[in-house]
């Protein structure tokens, strides 16, 4: 198992406030993709579960706007080498949206143990229709994260895993109240987590899993749940 990045760095057209960056990330792969044939074949093969997820800008501003002109990177992650090369071509041939795209460069990563997990953007988890909350039960978030990985790992590999235990020892939420992400003209909150992992291959696999296309719901779509090994 391996997955690729890419770190894209891209020069803002326009101010941004931090809690729109992620759809605008976005919308821009989302156009990007449909500027080569197979790319968009590609994007309309998985159903539900997509198989990229993105992080939002660097550095952080400390003023929560992203300032026109100014230059950022953010990091897209897939398990597919051909999407992830192809996405590098045609990404300076979008001229919509919030930015522009200066620079990509791809990396790879093999699969190797990982300890413990904590994400950099807000993790969505719905529970009955609404977003859990740290009120709410900590394994219910836990059997949702672990039923959506299962889920996106059998979708890409074909493969199904013999779950007998879950892949999460510890979940520790580490803000102090919800954040919000603008998506089609609502808000979805979400939280960061910091999550410790159990030993064995199937807990193992399920985190690199988290790694590569993200944790919870609304990965390729908002950047949600991109997580960081530590």
């Amino acid at each position: 198992m391996e997955y690729y990045e890419m770190i894209v760095t891209c020069q803002m057209k326009k101010d941004l406030y931090f809690t729109d960056v992620n759809e605008s990330i976005g919308k821009y792969i989302n156009r990007t993709l449909y500027f080569d044939d197979k790319l968009g074949k590609l994007h309309s093969k998985y159903r539900e579960y997509k198989y990229y997820c993105f992080s939002g800008f660097f550095p952080i501003e400390l003023d929560k706007y992203y300032k026109k002109n100014r230059l950022y990177i953010f990091r897209l992650r897939s398990w597919d080498k051909q999407f992830i090369y192809k996405l590098k071509k045609v990404l300076y041939k979008n001229k919509y949206g919030d930015f522009r795209v200066w620079t990509a460069e791809i990396i790879e990563n093999k699969y190797k143990h990982i300890n413990k997990l904590f994400t950099l953007t807000p993790t969505i988890i719905t529970i009955e229709d609404r977003p859990w909350k740290k009120e709410d039960n900590i394994m219910d978030a836990i059997t949702r994260l672990q039923a959506n990985l299962e889920k996106k790992y059998k979708e890409y590999f074909n493969e199904e895993l013999v779950i007998d235990n879950y892949f999460i020892d510890t979940l520790k939420m580490i803000n102090r109240k919800p954040l919000a992400y603008k998506y089609k003209d609502i808000s979805l909150l979400g939280n960061k987590f910091e999550l410790i992992i159990n030993e064995d291959e199937i807990s193992q696999k399920l985190a690199f899993t988290a790694l590569a296309a993200g944790l919870g719901e609304k990965n390729s779509s908002l950047g949600a749940g991109f997580c960081e090994r530590r």
